[in-house]
């Protein structure tokens, strides 16, 4: 393991950073062992960023090790005060494999010589060695911020490419959140996209490349509904979004744009969920890539417009509120220009209401009330909508409606005098209506059409009122 430099590195008894950043380390070292062949793991997370070459220094700032025997952390313990460099030097481009750089026993830098060999002995002739090493580096842009040293793999191989995928999936992780968390606790910038990563670990994590998912973790996984193979074959990723967001957050050719994003994401049952997606570019196995976070806000979105419905609707009927009709209506009327379509205003009022709740109280004027909006519903079309006007009044908007208003009025009326019937009889109880109907001739104001459909609803009282005394 590659703990000659990195002894310089600050331990759990000098932390240089506040949590975030040791939380990403410690969280990367476990992944490792878990995901790789790997048994001991040091991963550090250098002071300033350096390049490949030989005089390009800095100091590790911080530091995670799983697998090292208690011993050899006084070691690193004592070097938190000698103030040791790190440089480029052991990236040789003679020992690159892949994205990482595999060092065989005998051929390190002597500034890179082991200062804790591996206790293992292996036995493959052309297997894995003892002071064998093998390093990732933690790449953003082109520079290295840290890396991932690891050895005593389980079967005693030498790395393949093939084999060190999960191990520098996992760097591409770790090198992003790394530089995000830093930012964070060192400039007090708010990057919410590895907020979650650095406090939580919980939201879904996944890199697109190109048309392709190339990482997801768990979480992703559990919101998506889908298993890590069919995520990784699926082309094009963006089959996980909504077709109506792609537009919104996908550049020409699926790249997803930079920034924070509220959409709705496709599971594989076809169910939605909502996600709050961001997006940050990133470098992943030397190629232009997206790190992706996903927060499933599916229950947040549904109780934000729960409660919009409820302050959108009366409490009572269940029907629109005057609220939602002022702001509504004047969408009507635009639509209405812009088509050049008739708009019908309808009013109306239940005759002799007050009387229910003289003789049953008020308890009981709340019931007949609700029973009858739901009348007044079942009458209309779907593109027609009623509105609780006040007390007993209700208005309704018939969109495109110019003729055949005086068949609803009737049926309207009719529906109202079979329930009184069969449910209210005690009660002298009916329905008034009047209506005005904007056209693109007499282009009426709002205001205008309330004014004729209450007048009109006003002769049919007079008329009904001299009919009964009649």
């Amino acid at each position: 393991m590659d703990t000659r430099e990195d002894a310089s590195i600050p331990t759990n008894q000098n932390h240089r950073t506040t949590g975030s950043v040791r939380r990403i380390l410690e969280h990367i070292s476990k992944a490792v062992l878990d995901e790789t062949v790997y048994q001991r793991v040091l991963i550090s997370f250098y002071e300033h960023p350096i390049t490949f070459s030989h005089d390009s220094r800095t100091r590790v700032l911080e530091y995670a090790a799983r697998g090292v025997e208690p011993a050899y952390e006084q070691e690193l313990n004592r070097s938190v005060d000698q103030g040791g460099q790190v440089n480029g030097e052991k990236f040789l481009p003679e020992f690159r494999l892949s994205g990482s750089y595999y060092i065989p026993a005998g051929r390190a830098p002597r500034s890179v010589m082991p200062w804790i060999p591996s206790r293992r002995r292996f036995i493959h002739p052309n297997g894995w060695h003892a002071d064998d090493l093998l390093l990732t580096p933690l790449r953003v842009q082109g520079r290295c911020i840290g890396q991932i040293s690891v050895d005593d793999p389980r079967d005693g191989s030498r790395p393949t490419k093939e084999k060190l995928r999960e191990l520098e999936e996992l760097a591409s992780v770790a090198a992003i959140a790394l530089q995000e968390a830093y930012s964070l606790e060192t400039e007090s910038k708010q990057y919410r996209l590895f907020h979650f990563l650095a406090e939580n670990t919980v939201s879904g994590l996944v890199i697109t490349q190109a048309e392709r998912f190339r990482y997801v973790n768990d979480q992703a996984l559990e919101i998506l509904g889908y298993s890590r193979q069919e995520l990784l074959e699926m082309t094009p990723w963006w089959q996980v979004i909504h077709p109506e967001e792609r537009e919104a957050i996908l550049r020409d050719g699926g790249s997803p744009l930079p920034g924070n994003f509220g959409v709705k994401g496709i599971r594989k049952d076809g169910s939605i969920v909502w996600l709050e997606l961001q997006s940050r570019p990133m470098e992943y196995q030397n190629h232009a890539a997206v790190l992706l976070n996903l927060l499933d806000v599916s229950n947040r979105v549904q109780t934000e417009a729960l409660l919009k419905e409820k302050a959108l609707r009366d409490p009572l009927t269940g029907l629109f509120n005057r609220h939602y009709f002022d702001d509504t209506i004047q969408t009507e009327l635009k639509r209405s220009l812009r088509y050049k379509r008739p708009l019908t205003l309808m009013m109306a009022d239940l005759a002799g209401f007050k009387r229910v709740n003289d003789q049953f109280g008020h308890q009981k004027g709340d019931q007949v009330l609700r029973r009858l909006a739901h009348v007044i519903q079942d009458q209309l079309r779907e593109s027609d909508w009623a509105v609780r006007y006040g007390g007993d009044e209700f208005l309704i908007v018939l969109p495109e409606t110019g003729t055949g208003v005086e068949s609803l009025a009737e049926r309207l009326c009719t529906a109202i005098a079979q329930w009184v019937a069969t449910q209210l009889p005690e009660v002298s109880l009916c329905m008034d209506v009047g209506w005005a109907t904007w056209t693109p001739e007499n282009n009426m104001t709002m205001s205008h059409l309330l004014q004729q459909a209450d007048a009109r609803m006003y002769e049919e009282k007079a008329k009904r009122s001299s009919d009964t005394s009649g």
